[in-house]
């Protein structure tokens, strides 16, 4: 159960995820992509001081990436699953998909932020990942 849990919150956050040690709580539970991405960018700019030209772009990223989600999840639940094995955690087919999704997010976040901002997100991302270690979401499951 366990598993299951953690895959359905990694494919919904997969893709928004990311060093989610700056921000707190779902947002109050408004699943709006545009609403969403924006506290993403929220509480991206919360932990590292993003100019406006890096909130605008990180907007525009996170928004499409939402829609993208919302129209994956609605897929998956209209064909009974999606690739989830109940008892069994996701596919490897569905791993894959969310490995590549994380990878191009972090390639988009090295274009968008500084070095030394990219280094404060990695570090964030380091610690919310101990953090889910130990049995919990930390400062935030909303992140980025």
């Amino acid at each position: 159960m366990k598993k299951l849990f953690f895959a359905i919150a990694a494919m919904m956050v997969s893709s928004f995820s990311f060093a989610q040690g700056f921000g707190g709580g779902f947002g109050g539970g408004d699943f709006d992509p545009a609403q969403m991405a924006q506290r993403q960018v929220d509480r991206v700019a919360e932990g590292l001081d993003l100019s406006q030209a890096q909130k605008d772009s990180l907007l525009s990223f996170y928004t499409a990436q939402q829609k993208e989600q919302m129209e994956r999840m609605q897929k998956m639940m209209e064909e009974g699953g999606g690739g989830f094995n109940m008892g069994e955690g996701p596919s490897e087919d569905m791993m894959k998909e969310m490995q590549a999704r994380r990878e191009a997010t972090e390639k988009k976040l090295k274009s968008i932020l500084t070095e030394e901002q990219y280094a404060k997100y990695q570090k964030a991302q380091e610690e919310r990942r101990q953090q889910m270690q130990q049995g919990g979401f930390g400062g935030g499951f909303g992140g980025f």
